[in-house]
């Protein structure tokens, strides 16, 4: 008899021991998840030597929503479908997207901005261009981005030949068209430019102007219209702005070389 109770006792504690356990994986998987979209723009967003999904500000990104209590899945796409998509609501986030007030119409801009680091005028060393004011590109092969959000006023120039590129490798294929003399120039972002010219080992051929030709410098996870997320957005830049104070963020910044 008492070993019977013995036993009983003992797939008591079991049967607990179970539920506990079934009751903790079922609550990580309640979890909310978030879609973020993006494209591959390194080091920012970019893919490990073991072909995982990494960079700068996506990391930064999933670290403060976790602490949000999400969790997060990632979608790679083409930088038009990723506007297009966010515009439908069939993601939850956009990974470093420009501020331009027309999107304010599908998206939810948090106050406190991923990073910092706007779009500038790379070339070679031994083809130069003076760029202190738009004229001074009349007439030039410009490399851009289809889709991109830059200045009106760039844009809008009619002296500039702008062309534009999309599609995955774009902007090292135009670094490349601009190295045989097809372009005369590219215009990228600051900190993605340098990351690619060091992996293309053009990082002695090519230097970059310091004038923007984007309205700011600031890179955002804005928040499509879902119901509820312009509550998120403003929750995600408060946390935000705690992180960045924390040693965990500058050792983040350093993995980087930001």
């Amino acid at each position: 008899m008492m070993w019977c109770q013995g036993w009983r006792r003992i797939g008591l504690y079991g049967w607990l021991l179970a539920s506990l356990l079934i009751g903790g994986m079922a609550m990580a998987h309640d979890k909310p998840t978030l879609t973020i979209l993006t494209e591959l723009w390194p080091p920012y967003v970019m893919h490990s030597d073991k072909g995982e999904l990494v960079g700068a500000d996506l990391e930064l990104a999933r670290t403060v929503l976790q602490q949000l209590g999400y969790r997060t899945e990632v979608k790679v796409l083409p930088w038009k479908r990723v506007l297009q998509q966010a515009r439908l609501g069939q993601g939850d986030a956009v990974l470093d997207v420009f501020y331009n007030k027309d999107r304010q119409e599908w998206l939810h801009y948090p106050e406190e901005p991923l990073s910092r680091s706007g779009e500038v005028l790379f070339y070679p060393v031994d083809r130069p261009v003076k760029f202190e004011q738009l004229s001074d590109l009349k007439g030039l092969r410009i490399g851009i981005q289809a889709d991109y959000a830059y200045s009106p006023d760039f844009l809008a120039d009619e002296g500039v030949i702008r062309v534009a590129m999309t599609g995955d490798g774009k902007m090292v294929k135009q670094l490349h068209l601009m190295m045989a003399g097809r372009l005369d120039g590219v215009v990228l972002n600051e900190q993605v430019g340098r990351y690619l010219l060091r992996t293309q080992g053009l990082q002695d051929q090519v230097v970059n102007g310091r004038r923007l030709l984007t309205d700011d410098n600031r890179n955002f996870l804005g928040f499509t219209h879902k119901p509820g997320h312009d509550q998120l957005a403003r929750r995600f830049s408060a946390a935000l702005k705690q992180f960045k104070q924390t040693p965990a963020y500058q050792q983040l910044l350093a993995r980087y070389h930001l």
